[in-house]
């Protein structure tokens, strides 16, 4: 059995970690010509595949609708996505990257994958395995626990 102390440690890294990626992530990411959210929004975009559904962005990226879009509109206005009805369900709509988007995307992709390569290259992948493995048993018990407790 773990010592409380240590499963602390673990569960307090969480956004710290989290915090200092996504600062990084932003430096590296600034010169895009897109501000961090829109950035983010295009590589989701591009990683859940062609028409992905507004609302399943929406619930990837971790904010509400109306702020969904907002950054929308700016994705528009930037040339880089389109939004498009989706067949046979006049309220939802699916985003569409254009050219200039999917350029972006993979371009982002590239830097990301030599940020990483920076930071963690000289990490054991057994490492980076265990460390994955363990994050997702948290979220995977963490979404169980909640599912459970709305039954309760």
């Amino acid at each position: 059995m773990r010592s409380d102390a240590s499963l602390y440690a673990f569960t307090n890294s969480l956004q710290p970690v989290r915090r200092a990626w996504t600062q990084a992530a932003g430096r590296v990411l600034a010169g895009m010509g897109l501000s961090t959210s829109l950035a983010t929004l295009v590589l989701l975009a591009s990683r859940l595949g062609p028409n992905v559904q507004q609302k399943i962005l929406a619930l990837e990226l971790g904010i509400n609708p109306a702020a969904l879009v907002r950054l929308l509109d700016q994705g528009e206005a930037a040339g880089v996505l389109v939004r498009n009805d989706v067949e046979g369900d006049r309220r939802s709509k699916a985003i569409e990257l254009l050219p200039e988007g999917r350029r972006l995307a993979e371009r982002m992709e590239r830097t990301l994958a030599e940020l990483r390569r920076q930071l963690l290259g000289d990490v054991p992948r057994a490492e980076i395995d265990a460390a994955t493995r363990m994050l997702r048993l948290l979220e995977e018990r963490a979404a169980r626990w909640l599912q459970d407790d709305r039954v309760r």
